[in-house]
């Protein structure tokens, strides 16, 4: 039988010698990086998976000190944590059942936001995504998780194709479904960039679950 923890220790002392590794080649980019924002429990009701953890210097630094190139939080920072996305989580699920989620991050390296990341040399977002993506795998593999959610869709679209799940009634995608490491997954709308009416919020929850 997998031991999670032991695969998820093995993943962070792996990325810290590959950001010890990259950090020369990223110059003005080289603000940390943030794998987990919750234990790895088995089975977990959902496993919420983000692009990349954004921010700066001053996050990096608040990171480092909770300990988050080390290790993992003891619970769900989506239900205890204040930072925007955190806040905009616990409004829309009902945070019992928040409590009992995990999640992870795609891209491990933190960048001040998408677009700056994906303003970053290619072959560096190459060399990047070859050593996160697999890992993320990994991890969604021995979590074996009921459902995977994407917070955005260019998470979800990291993983392979994807295909539309619930429009509004102004025919705006809310949600897409596909398939990451062989467990369904559904993608939604950022929770925290996009401008979602609060009846969109309402399905999302409802198709997410947490409702």
């Amino acid at each position: 039988m997998i031991n999670i923890e032991n695969v998820c220790r093995a993943i962070y002392t792996e990325t810290g010698r590959f950001y010890e590794e990259l950090q020369p080649r990223m110059g003005d980019l080289a603000f940390g990086y943030k794998i987990m924002y919750g234990p790895p429990v088995i089975r977990p009701r959902v496993l919420f998976l983000g692009y990349q953890p954004g921010g700066a210097a001053a996050d990096d630094e608040r990171e480092r000190a909770n300990g988050a190139h080390e290790g993992w939080p003891q619970g769900s920072e989506y239900a205890s944590e204040r930072w925007r996305l955190a806040a905009i989580m616990q409004k829309m699920f009902d945070r019992d059942k928040l409590k009992c989620c995990t999640g992870l991050n795609a891209i491990f390296l933190r960048a001040p936001s998408v677009e700056s990341w994906e303003r970053t040399r290619r072959d560096l977002r190459d060399t990047v995504e070859a050593f996160c993506l697999p890992r993320v795998n990994q991890i969604v593999q021995a979590l074996q998780p009921v459902l995977v959610v994407a917070i955005g869709f260019k998470a979800l679209d990291l993983f392979g194709p994807s295909h539309i799940d619930l429009v509004n009634a102004k025919g705006r995608v809310i949600t897409k479904s596909g398939v990451i490491a062989g467990y369904p997954a559904i993608g939604t709308l950022h929770l925290s960039g996009a401008q979602i009416s609060g009846l969109d919020r309402v399905r999302i929850a409802e198709r997410v679950g947490l409702s």
